[in-house]
C-alpha cells in the first residue's frame, strides 16, 4: 500500500451515528470509533464514555459495508461471523465518508492477512486453496461496482427535473437505477454466502481432524506419559 494509504489508515475516526438496537426496536445515538490500525469499529453510549470499555465492537477484516437503499443516510456493517451493525449518519456525505473509511480498513486487513497466510506452509491445511485471496479479490471488484453505481446514481440525480432533454424523472433512467441497486444488493448477498461457506467448511474439516480417534501408538504414548507424570 502506498504512503497515502498508510497515512489514511493510521488516522482514527470518531463521530456520532445512529445505531438500530433490537432492545428498544429503534434508533439510538451512539459514539463510534474506527481504529484502522487494529481493524475494529467500537461504539460507546456517548463521547464521554470513550475512556471506558466499549459497549460493543466489530472486527472489520473481510467485513461487508453496504449503503442502504432505504435512504441516503443509512448503511450496514456485516462482519465475517454474521454480526451486523445497522447505522445511520447525519447526512449522505457523512455516510459516504464512513463507508469509504470502513471499506478501506476492511480491505487493508483482508489483503494484509492474505499476504501473511501466503507465506506460511500450514495455513491452508484446513482451508480451500487460495480462498482468502479469492475473497479479497471479489471484495475489491464488488467495491468497484458499488462505486460505479454511486457515480451513476449521482449523475442521474443531477439531471434537471424539467425540460425538453433528459430528465432525472425519466422512467427508463429510474428503471436502470432501481435495477442496478437491486443487482448490487444481490451481489452483496452472494458475497456474504461465499464468506460463510468459505469459513464454515474449513471449521468443519478442522473439527473433524481434532475429533478423530488417535491411533493405538499415540494412545500408548499418552498412557506412558501420564504414568510418568503422575
Amino acid at each position: 500500500m502506498d504512503t497515502v494509504g498508510v497515512e489514511f489508515l493510521s488516522q482514527t475516526q470518531e463521530g456520532q451515528l445512529y445505531k438500530y438496537t433490537n432492545v428498544v426496536k429503534g434508533w439510538q445515538h451512539r459514539w463510534f470509533i474506527l481504529d484502522p490500525r487494529e481493524g475494529t469499529l467500537s461504539y460507546f453510549l456517548s463521547e464521554n464514555d470513550t475512556k471506558l470499555q466499549p459497549r460493543g465492537f466489530i472486527f472489520l477484516e473481510s467485513a461487508v459495508v453496504s449503503p442502504s437503499d432505504e435512504d441516503s443516510n443509512t448503511f450496514s456493517v456485516n462482519s465475517w461471523n454474521g454480526e451486523c451493525y445497522k447505522l445511520r449518519a447525519v447526512d449522505a456525505r457523512a455516510r459516504q465518508d464512513w463507508v469509504n473509511r470502513l471499506r478501506a480498513t476492511a480491505e487493508y486487513h483482508s489483503q494484509k492477512n492474505v499476504q501473511k497466510y501466503s507465506k506460511t506452509d500450514n495455513v491452508y491445511d484446513f482451508c480451500p486453496s487460495g480462498v482468502k485471496r479469492s475473497l479479497a479479490n471479489a471484495r475489491q471488484y464488488l467495491s468497484q461496482a458499488e462505486n460505479n453505481f454511486i457515480d451513476m446514481a449521482r449523475v442521474i440525480e443531477k439531471l434537471p427535473s424539467q425540460g425538453p432533454r433528459l430528465r432525472n424523472t425519466d422512467p427508463d433512467l429510474l428503471i436502470i437505477k432501481a435495477t442496478s441497486q437491486s443487482m448490487m444488493c444481490a451481489l452483496e448477498n452472494c458475497y456474504k454466502i461465499l464468506q460463510h461457506s468459505s469459513i464454515e467448511q474449513p471449521i468443519i474439516r478442522t473439527y473433524s481432524f481434532l475429533n478423530s480417534k488417535p491411533s493405538s501408538s499415540s494412545m500408548h504414548s499418552k498412557r506412558k506419559m501420564h504414568t510418568t507424570n503422575s
